[in-house]
């Protein structure tokens, strides 16, 4: 798997993680909102239980985005300069 394929996984995985993250954030400070949106599927307790769970996959996707974007443009960089 090359750089670029690696960088556009990391990007979906992110953005995925990121949006759940930010509804479920949601969803423990505006429970009275968010609950009766999903139909009650999504309760306060559930949404602190996955913001929780996420924690950790954000952070490492952060990271593995940050990286593979230094990569990438470094390799550009070389590129340009032979």
């Amino acid at each position: 798997m090359d750089l670029e394929k690696a960088r556009r996984a990391v990007h979906y995985l992110f953005t995925v993680v990121t949006l759940v993250f930010f509804v479920s954030g949601l969803g423990i400070t505006e429970f009275r909102i968010i609950e009766p949106l999903s139909g009650g599927l999504l309760t306060k307790s559930l949404s602190f239980q996955i913001h929780n769970m996420l924690t950790w996959p954000f952070i490492v996707l952060l990271g593995l985005h940050i990286c593979l974007v230094m990569a990438i443009r470094k390799g550009k960089e070389k590129k340009n300069r032979h």
